[in-house]
Protein backbone atom coordinates (compact mmCIF):
# COMPACT_ATOMS: atom_id res chain seq x y z
CA UNK A 1 0.00 0.00 0.00
CA UNK A 2 1.67 3.18 -1.06
CA UNK A 3 1.91 6.23 1.75
CA UNK A 4 -1.10 7.83 -0.43
CA UNK A 5 -3.24 5.34 -0.09
CA UNK A 6 -2.36 4.55 3.69
CA UNK A 7 -3.05 8.79 3.96
CA UNK A 8 -6.29 8.54 2.00
CA UNK A 9 -7.39 5.73 4.47
CA UNK A 10 -6.87 7.82 7.77
CA UNK A 11 -8.75 10.67 6.32
CA UNK A 12 -11.57 8.42 4.52
CA UNK A 13 -12.11 7.68 9.43
CA UNK A 14 -12.08 10.79 9.94
CA UNK A 15 -15.33 12.43 11.03
CA UNK A 16 -16.25 15.95 9.76
CA UNK A 17 -14.87 18.30 12.74
CA UNK A 18 -11.67 16.42 12.76
CA UNK A 19 -11.35 16.98 9.24
CA UNK A 20 -11.93 20.57 9.68
CA UNK A 21 -9.23 20.59 11.99
CA UNK A 22 -7.19 18.68 9.76
CA UNK A 23 -7.80 21.47 6.92
CA UNK A 24 -6.87 24.15 9.48
CA UNK A 25 -3.85 22.68 10.51
CA UNK A 26 -2.51 21.82 7.03
CA UNK A 27 -3.10 25.16 6.24
CA UNK A 28 -0.25 26.44 7.74
CA UNK A 29 1.86 24.28 5.85
CA UNK A 30 0.23 24.28 2.65
CA UNK A 31 -1.40 27.85 2.59
CA UNK A 32 -3.78 29.03 0.16
CA UNK A 33 -2.04 30.90 -2.94
CA UNK A 34 -4.26 34.40 -2.75
CA UNK A 35 -2.79 35.71 -5.61
CA UNK A 36 -3.78 32.50 -7.59
CA UNK A 37 -7.66 32.91 -6.13
CA UNK A 38 -7.46 36.59 -7.36
CA UNK A 39 -6.66 35.40 -10.69
CA UNK A 40 -9.49 32.95 -10.97
CA UNK A 41 -11.71 35.97 -9.71
CA UNK A 42 -10.66 38.05 -12.01
CA UNK A 43 -11.01 35.52 -14.90
CA UNK A 44 -14.60 35.22 -13.78
CA UNK A 45 -15.91 38.24 -13.91
CA UNK A 46 -14.28 38.89 -17.42
CA UNK A 47 -16.06 35.85 -18.43
CA UNK A 48 -19.25 37.34 -16.49
CA UNK A 49 -18.64 40.99 -18.81
CA UNK A 50 -18.23 38.48 -22.07
CA UNK A 51 -21.74 37.41 -21.34
CA UNK A 52 -24.91 38.64 -23.54
CA UNK A 53 -28.19 37.97 -24.24
CA UNK A 54 -29.62 35.63 -27.01
CA UNK A 55 -32.76 36.51 -29.21
CA UNK A 56 -35.25 33.97 -29.10
CA UNK A 57 -35.63 32.34 -32.29
CA UNK A 58 -37.38 29.08 -33.76
CA UNK A 59 -35.03 26.55 -33.70
CA UNK A 60 -37.04 24.51 -36.51
CA UNK A 61 -37.28 27.34 -38.97
CA UNK A 62 -33.09 27.99 -38.45
CA UNK A 63 -32.82 24.30 -39.01
CA UNK A 64 -34.99 24.53 -42.35
CA UNK A 65 -33.51 27.43 -43.13
CA UNK A 66 -29.96 26.13 -43.08
CA UNK A 67 -31.47 22.58 -44.61
CA UNK A 68 -32.24 24.82 -47.63
CA UNK A 69 -29.21 26.84 -47.82
CA UNK A 70 -26.91 23.88 -47.47
CA UNK A 71 -28.22 21.27 -49.40
CA UNK A 72 -31.27 22.79 -51.36
CA UNK A 73 -34.01 20.93 -49.74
Amino acid sequence: MSTRDIAYNIINRLSEEQLKGFVAMFRDFYPIDTDNQFKRDRAFENLQNLRRSVQDFDEKKELEEYRKERYGV
